[in-house]
């Protein structure tokens, strides 16, 4: 068995770079909204932030999966280690291995534009889909063409690997070997492939964003007394801070995540329509939590 290393120095570091840099703009969200007054604004600056700091952590962790990358290659597979993935491919399946430079130009990947960050999934017009797993341009990358997908890559010994790669094709398998790709345990949860599931789930929160948007866009042109409550004939019975504006998207948010965890337990333990009840549950009641706080922003005494 061969193990093949890869120069992931410099995708290491515009990884580390890259999310230094962008926790750093979720800190100066989190500080700008803390210091300007509350409104919509405050609102966008904590979206913002939030946004920012799942990207972090998405950098992160493919700049972690950095360090522990290599090929491996014998008689029987090739297989791809890139961090916590194992793409494990039959030699018996491979149809030939050929320099990147030759179909460069025809090379697609939708990719995040950073120095050594060649991974992702790309297209070519004649060999179709391309799974990338290099730290090095497309010039300096080699494709291991199967019958059903490719792989670019780029190993540190470049004319080693092809030496070896050639003397493996030439040699017969000894054992079968059934192609797999094995995925982080996160990344196989059934979720990730329930479409209803995950509308539900996302309309929940939608909602429940923009119920606090709606409210702190309202809040600063409310007066220092809001109506809270009428009687039979229409009149105010109770009054409150405007800061009540802010109870029924806490309210939601509060619901939000019982449901969210609730269902998530049923959902593990396969009670799949008890989870999208409760979810959709949840759903509804954001509806209706965002009734509320539009009939607070309406019954604003004058």
């Amino acid at each position: 068995m061969n193990v093949f290393d890869v120069d992931s120095r410099l995708a290491f570091t515009s990884g580390v770079i890259a999310t230094v840099v962008v926790a750093f703009g979720a800190v100066a969200c989190v500080i700008a909204a803390l210091l300007i007054p509350l409104s919509g604004f405050t609102f966008l600056f904590a979206l913002s932030a939030m946004a920012l700091l799942a990207l972090a952590i998405w950098l992160g962790y493919q700049t972690y999966q950095l360090t522990h990358i290599n090929y491996t290659l014998n008689r029987n597979a090739f297989i791809i280690h890139w961090g916590a993935l194992r793409e494990i491919v039959p030699m018996s399946d491979v149809k030939k291995v050929i320099p990147a430079d030759e179909i460069t130009d025809d090379l697609r990947l939708s990719r995040l534009p950073l120095p050594g960050w060649w991974f992702g999934t790309g297209s070519h017009p004649v060999l179709g889909k391309i799974r990338f797993y290099a730290t090095e341009p497309p010039d300096r990358q080699i494709i291991v063409i199967t019958s059903k997908c490719s792989y670019a890559i780029a190993p540190y010994d470049e004319e080693a690997f092809l030496d070896a790669f050639r003397m493996r094709l030439d040699m017969r398998p000894t054992q079968h070997v059934t192609y797999d790709r094995l995925l982080p345990g996160f990344a196989t949860w059934r979720i990730w492939r329930d479409r209803t599931a995950l509308v539900l789930l996302f309309l929940a929160i939608g909602l429940n964003l923009a119920l606090f948007g709606m409210s702190a866009t309202r809040f600063p042109a409310a007066p220092t007394q809001i109506a809270l409550h009428f009687d039979a004939r229409g009149s105010v019975d109770r009054l409150g801070e405007k800061s009540q504006l802010f109870v029924p998207p806490i309210l939601g948010l509060f619901t939000l995540v019982i449901s969210l965890i609730a269902g998530l337990v049923l959902y593990r333990k396969g009670e799949t329509l008890a989870a999208l009840m409760l979810w959709g549950g949840s759903a509804a009641m954001q509806l209706l939590f965002f009734v509320a706080a539009l009939t607070l922003g309406f019954s604003l005494p004058s």
